[in-house]
């Protein structure tokens, strides 16, 4: 039985809302892959960065919202840093920082790319190849070799297909990088027509005008007030001063997440972390301070009573 134009309808658009990424993204899967990289114009930059918030209600949890980093993606101000970095300025206790710092954009590159790997269903179809920066940096570097040897390993004709061979699980997961074995078909002009608009492809898929919503829930969940987006210019001060834009956010199904890719994105990125703000150590330092004012009082007390009897013997002297 065959849906109904109503049902249809619904389901068509379930299927836009919640597709995080198009059929022309790709990520390098278990095992060995082969890449030939398409270059549209040799003189100007043939990747993009993207940067993207996974704001989640636990650590380890589904996301809430995904939304895209506009400082990463397109070097603009981004209201979501400036929320996170406020939330982690606020946090009570570690667990709660920890939480916040999650909600850091995670990073990788894309490229136009022809997957050339064995068991490829369309090697002649330039798709979106999606590879964390540390793989992107291993490429790179491969690439300055060959230059140095006065070899472009770009070159749509004369240059080399990449292989990239993943490994691992989780925070395990490593990426090798190295020249395809073999020849090396060309990049023909069709190819090169067929290239995708990398930074229009990032902003279709990750700037959806979900950027309210995760401001909501930040603002929520560390207790902090924000405005709502467009009432403030985007500086990392002003936007933290309205509380009437907090209002309660609407459960909505979480995307699907790429566990293994995030978890190899966050081992690269790693930093140093804050040290401990606690609220007991709060406490702690609350308690001191009001002993030390209790006796600062007790002792202007005492020295007060001093004076007094002072004046009493001398006023007695003087009757003598």
């Amino acid at each position: 039985m065959a849906l109904s134009p109503a049902l249809q309808k619904l389901v068509s658009n379930a299927a836009n809302k919640y597709q995080r990424s198009s059929g022309d993204r790709i990520k390098p899967k278990e095992g060995m892959n082969r890449y030939r990289i398409v270059i549209p114009n040799p003189d100007e930059q043939f990747w993009a960065d993207l940067g993207v918030h996974w704001i989640k209600a636990e650590e380890n949890g589904k996301p809430f919202a995904v939304v895209g980093c506009s400082d990463v993606c397109f070097g603009e101000p981004c209201e979501i840093d400036t929320a996170i970095n406020e939330a982690i300025k606020n946090a009570y206790d570690e667990d709660s920082r920890k939480l916040y710092e999650s909600w850091r954009a995670k990073k990788t590159v894309l490229l136009n790319v022809l997957d050339r790997s064995k068991g490829s269903a369309d090697p002649d179809k330039v798709q979106i190849l999606e590879i964390t920066g540390g793989t992107f940096g291993n490429i790179m570097g491969l690439v300055q070799q060959f230059a140095e040897e006065g070899v472009d390993l770009l070159d749509s004709a004369e240059g080399l297909d990449i292989m990239i061979t993943r490994s691992g699980k989780g925070l395990q997961t490593e990426y090798a990088v190295n020249t395809a074995p073999g020849s090396s078909k060309p990049v023909t002009k069709a190819h090169i027509g067929a290239v995708n608009d990398l930074k229009q492809h990032i902003n279709r898929e990750y700037f959806k005008g979900e950027e309210q919503k995760a401001l909501t829930f930040i603002a929520q969940t560390a207790q902090i007030d924000l405005p709502r987006i467009g009432q403030a210019a985007k500086t990392p001060t002003a936007a933290l001063t309205s509380r009437a834009a907090v209002v309660k956010p609407e459960p909505e199904k979480a995307p699907e997440v790429d566990e293994d890719d995030i978890a190899q994105i966050e081992r690269e990125e790693e930093a140093a972390k804050p040290a401990k703000t606690t609220a007991a150590t709060k406490t702690a330092a609350s308690v001191a301070a009001a002993k030390a004012a209790a006796q600062v009082e007790e002792e202007a007390a005492e020295t007060a009573v001093d004076d007094g009897d002072i004046d009493d013997v001398l006023a007695d002297l003087d009757n003598l």
